[in-house]
Order: C-alpha cells, then sequence, then structure tokens
C-alpha cells in the first residue's frame, strides 16, 4: 500500500461522512458531529492531499499548515462579516477545529506515516 492510497482512502472517507453526517444526524455526540467533526476531518484531509503535489513547496508542511488554516481563518472571518462562504454561522470554537484539523494531519504526515510504513521515507 502506498502514501498516496491510503491518503486517497481517508479522503474519500471524510467525503463520504460529510454526506452521512447531515443537519439530521442524530447519532452518537450529535452536537460535536453536526458542529465540529467535519471542521476537524476537512482541514487534516486537504494537509494530506496537499502533501501530494510534486511541487516542493506546496509539499512544504509549514506551507500547507499555513495555507490550510489561513484558509479556515477566511471562511470565519467572511461568516462573522455577514458573507458566508462554505457556511453561514459563525463560530470562533470553528478556529480551534481547524488547527486541530491542521495538526492532526501533520501528526498523520509527519509521524504516523513514516513510523508505520518506512517506504514512504523515499517518496
Amino acid at each position: 500500500m502506498t502514501r498516496k492510497t491510503i491518503i486517497t482512502f481517508i479522503a474519500l472517507t471524510v467525503g463520504a461522512l460529510h454526506f452521512i453526517t447531515g443537519k439530521e444526524y442524530q447519532g452518537p455526540f450529535p452536537d460535536f458531529v453536526n458542529g465540529y467533526l467535519i471542521d476537524i476531518l476537512l482541514p487534516m484531509t486537504l494537509f494530506l492531499l496537499m502533501g501530494l503535489f510534486q511541487n516542493r513547496v506546496i509539499r512544504s508542511a509549514l506551507f500547507r499548515a499555513c495555507a490550510v488554516f489561513g484558509f479556515g481563518c477566511f471562511v470565519e472571518a467572511s461568516q462573522y462579516f455577514g458573507h458566508p462562504v462554505f457556511g453561514s454561522t459563525y463560530d470562533p470554537l470553528d478556529i480551534l477545529a481547524y488547527a486541530g484539523g491542521v495538526a492532526l494531519g501533520a501528526l498523520f504526515d509527519l509521524v504516523l506515516f513514516p513510523r508505520l510504513f518506512s517506504r514512504w521515507l523515499q517518496t
């Protein structure tokens, strides 16, 4: 299994989860799932997907972290000022969720993946 395969699987799973957990989700922890889970998983996934680019700058962990977190902050700021982009309700906790998602993506990409799959170090 390759790094690209695992990241693609994660991205498809998060995409499917986004459709499964809609506003009517009533399963376990509905407030967390409806309010923050996707705000954590989408930045994590975007961080991982950007790591697949061939461009050395885009693959840089610092660039990816700043770009993904910055975009999340832009989304929340636009909601705060009444211009909804990818959502309509400003929530300052979403910014923490975006930061957590980026940190989780970095943890997977920079710590867990190399330890679990030593051949990925060559890619």
